[in-house]
């Protein structure tokens, strides 16, 4: 082994930002990891249908604001037939805020869950 030079890294200045919509791409796929959510829903209702967003258009269904330091977001969700939708809605609670701090380093002031539907899993 050659002996180790001691490199000297000069510290570079700058800021990372994350937009929201990258925010709400961290939401939608951690919310269709959670149990009891068949997916996400377009935040408007269709006719009073709610419509199961595909996996390249879950940000329709998540909505992110800032707030002071933090963020607000409101998702909207379509949940599996014949489970306690207050056990899913908190499952949802709580692993989307872990997420979503873990991963922006930004406290989650207030997370709405609106649970658009309520669907039959074959």
């Amino acid at each position: 082994m050659g002996h180790a030079h001691a490199r000297r890294e000069a510290a570079v200045g700058g800021a990372v930002t994350v937009t929201n919509e990258a925010v709400a791409h961290v939401v939608g796929l951690t919310v269709l990891e959670c149990y009891g959510v068949v997916g996400m829903a377009a935040s408007s209702l269709t006719q009073g249908v709610a419509r199961l967003l595909t996996r390249d258009r879950l940000t329709q269904g998540v909505s992110v604001r800032r707030n002071g330091d933090g963020l607000s977001i409101d998702l909207y969700v379509v949940v599996e037939f014949g489970l306690n939708l207050a056990d899913i809605a908190a499952n949802v609670r709580s692993r989307v805020q872990y997420q979503v701090e873990k991963l922006t380093q930004m406290p989650v002031h207030s997370l709405q869950i609106h649970i658009q539907g309520v669907k039959r899993t074959p």
